[in-house]
């Protein structure tokens, strides 16, 4: 990308997809990108109140490279080594995000058509979708999204008075590489492994699946605001088309106490308001994401992210056991103040973290647990009102089939980790670094507790 011609991303969409007059910026890469632009009847820019100096700031971030403390940056084909997952696990447990360049994607020509997000991913031009409004979100932080469908949203792509996007195309058929879809320990032992001994008898939110897979649709211009995502989960991206920068937000000094990193969540989701307090106590990374390129996030990394041309991307959410601490960490957040912190709302974590515990008996012994990850994921699972975000369904914490079994295994992890009365699992987990794993649970020892307790 060293070719100017190519840094220069403003070609092809000043004065036809966004207004000839937008302002435009410089990023730290080296790109040249529009900035974005709805001007009202006053010929006043509406951008230039809240978004324009947050994308200035997040531009002022430096790049994210190799050396990088934040991110640990791989090739598709490090997919293929031996103990890739232990290697990519072991630095999300860190609260290490991991960049994956060379991924094999579909390329679709000069630009995103409906015909091509119609053949390659099954989305048919009518279906109905929320889409977000940059402009009604100038008005009306707190309902930015309007009704349409994916013909009206890629019809407007050039109407220059429209910046919108698409956040959550449900596409529960795509998924991670092949070499990384056992990451997903929710699915893959949570709920595959656990439906013999306790079966299926409630009613399961769908988000259980459909989060497993989405597609998000971005206009030129549209800035997606600093949040961690939903429900303490992890996120993997990929890109198709366009370009993505994604920004990462940690503490300056890497202080990694609760009340620091809820601050960090709360203070950034409101920039305007908070801009002293960011511009001195945050440090932030870009990751360029072109084509091909992936990334996944650890639980509750703050992020923000610019698109400055028409983009497609595929994610998806997923737990991991040996990320508990930090899912614990961010669904805390939630639960203290969800409502300003988090992006889209979820209903499905409870019974996907209880499958988890149920599966602890019967875990391969290959799969690490980290002694502070198997805590939390205890805590979450019999505390559920506890964690359940603010301003969520109350129906999504009910407990169901998997609340006993989950109660009777979290009992005897409890005795294992030395937690009683006096030592409460609250008093262990909520001291020290916030962001570490702990050490190894001992499987062995762990197992026989398991067999001396349990009619395994």
């Amino acid at each position: 990308m060293s070719n100017p011609e190519h840094l220069d991303l403003t070609t092809g969409v000043l004065g036809t997809q966004v207004p000839e007059r937008s302002p435009t910026i410089k990023w730290p890469d080296g790109h040249i990108t529009v900035l974005p632009a709805i001007y009202d009847r006053s010929n006043i820019n509406l951008c230039d109140e809240v978004d324009i100096p947050l994308i200035k700031f997040m531009a002022q971030c430096p790049q994210s490279n190799a050396g990088s403390n934040r991110v640990s940056h791989m090739r598709h084909a490090d997919l293929y080594s031996p103990n890739i997952l232990n290697t990519i696990a072991d630095s999300l447990s860190l609260n290490k995000c991991v960049a994956i360049s060379g991924v094999p994607y579909k390329y679709p020509g000069k630009m995103i058509t409906e015909n091509y997000l119609d053949i390659e991913f099954g989305i048919s031009p009518l279906r109905p979708v929320c889409i977000h409004d940059a402009h009604k979100r100038c008005d009306d932080h707190v309902n930015p999204t309007i009704d349409g469908n994916i013909h009206s949203f890629m019809k407007s792509i050039f109407d220059q008075t429209k910046i919108q996007c698409i956040l959550d195309i449900p596409l529960a058929h795509i998924s991670m590489p092949d070499t990384l879809t056992n990451l997903d320990h929710g699915l893959v032992h949570g709920w595959n492994q656990t439906t013999h001994c306790v079966p299926i008898r409630s009613y399961v939110h769908s988000d259980n699946f459909t989060t497993k897979g989405w597609g998000l649709l971005h206009h030129a211009g549209f800035l997606t605001y600093p949040h961690h995502d939903a429900e303490g989960t992890l996120t993997w991206v990929r890109m198709e088309a366009g370009i993505k920068f994604w920004v990462i937000f940690t503490l300056r000094g890497g202080e990694n106490n609760r009340i620091g990193l809820q601050d960090l969540s709360v203070r950034l989701a409101d920039y305007a308001k908070h801009k002293s307090w960011i511009h001195k106590h945050c440090d932030g990374e870009v990751l360029t994401l072109l084509p091909g390129d992936m990334l996944i996030l650890p639980p509750g990394v703050v992020h923000g992210v610019y698109t400055p041309v028409p983009s497609f991307a595929m994610g998806g959410h997923f737990y991991h056991y040996s990320c508990m601490h930090l899912t614990e960490l961010s669904r805390y957040i939630d639960a203290e103040v969800g409502g300003s912190a988090t992006n889209q709302a979820m209903d499905h974590a409870l019974e996907t973290l209880r499958r988890m515990v149920i599966m602890l008996p019967y875990l391969s012994p290959r799969i690490v647990l980290p002694r502070r990850s198997l805590l939390s994921l205890c805590m979450m699972a019999c505390q559920g009102r506890q964690y359940r975000a603010a301003g969520s369904n109350a129906k999504s914490v009910e407990d169901t089939e998997t609340a006993a079994p989950c109660f009777d295994i979290v009992q005897i992890v409890y005795q294992f980790l030395g937690i009683t009365k006096r030592k409460r699992a609250g008093d262990m987990l909520y001291t020290g670094d916030q962001l570490h794993p702990g050490i190894v649970v001992d499987r062995v020892e762990l197992l026989r507790a398991f067999k001396d307790n349990l009619d395994l």
